[in-house]
């Protein structure tokens, strides 16, 4: 919900007020209006490269299970049980193979669907 939230705020700021300059800045009819139009555009695409390299995960032919474990996987401790270490988890059920990775697994059910 937060990042769909923030999505439309990044989005609506953008798509509101981007067009708005750019038409302001070019319709004037001045060559230096719509030179800085255009060098705050390219301005704008060149700081959201930088923060790409410096921040993108590389996600490229990868699940999602494996660039980072889904919040469900975090179990929470029941109140009594706070000092006590996770209990091991099981190598499989008589219902998957033994071995089967998560993402595999994941893989697995989602072409069951």
């Amino acid at each position: 919900m937060a990042i769909a939230f923030l999505y439309a705020i990044g989005t609506a700021a953008g798509g509101i007020s981007g067009p708005l300059i750019f038409a302001e800045l070019t319709e004037s009819g001045v060559v230096a209006d719509t030179v800085l139009a255009f060098r705050i555009g390219a301005g704008l695409m060149t700081l959201a490269g930088l923060v790409a390299v410096l921040l993108a995960v590389p996600g490229e032919r990868r699940t999602l299970e494996d660039i980072a474990a889904p919040l469900s996987a975090q179990a929470t401790p029941a109140p009594g049980e706070r000092g006590r270490p996770p209990a091991p988890e099981r190598a499989g059920s008589a219902q998957e193979p033994a071995g089967l990775g998560d993402s595999a697994r994941m893989r697995r059910s989602s072409s069951l669907l």
